[in-house]
């Protein structure tokens, strides 16, 4: 893979995370988001689309060791995010109307500061997942592209 190709689909994941993000805190300020809008699993959303195949190309450039703190951020946002997403979506205690008519969970106030406490955490995980991915493509810019061939 070129060294361009890489940049591209680092900068392609990034944008896709900033979007993941922005649903998620669309979700808890009240707009009409879709659960499946915003994907629970680290390995559903684009960013892990990316990280599970083409990413994977970070391990024959960078240390192993930072490419796991990449995503063990990503985990992380994942994680916090299913606590939202319990808030808004667990439907164990609808009635079998609400489910069958696919009604949202009504969230209460306590549910709702809850969810903006989870928001700022989740939001202080993406900038350190950010801050990873600007370091990585701060240092391939670095490398001259008949380097970087010798390296993948």
């Amino acid at each position: 893979m070129k060294k361009e190709k890489v940049l591209e689909n680092i900068r392609a994941a990034r944008l896709a995370h900033v979007k993941w993000v922005d649903r998620a805190r669309t979700l808890v300020e009240g707009g009409t988001i879709t659960e499946d809008e915003i994907p629970v699993e680290s390995t559903a959303c684009n960013f892990g689309h990316w990280f599970y195949s083409d990413g994977q190309v970070l391990l024959a450039i960078f240390s192993i060791s930072s490419v796991k703190k990449l995503e063990s951020k990503h985990k992380e946002l994942h994680a916090t995010y299913m606590k939202i997403f319990k808030i808004y979506f667990d439907t164990s205690d609808q009635s079998f109307f609400q489910k069958l008519f696919n009604q949202r969970k009504k969230v209460s106030e306590k549910e709702k500061l809850l969810a903006d406490e989870k928001l700022t955490q989740l939001e202080s995980i993406s900038e350190e997942l950010i801050a990873y991915l600007n370091i990585f493509e701060k240092h391939l810019n670095k490398i001259e592209a008949k380097d970087f061939e010798k390296l993948y």
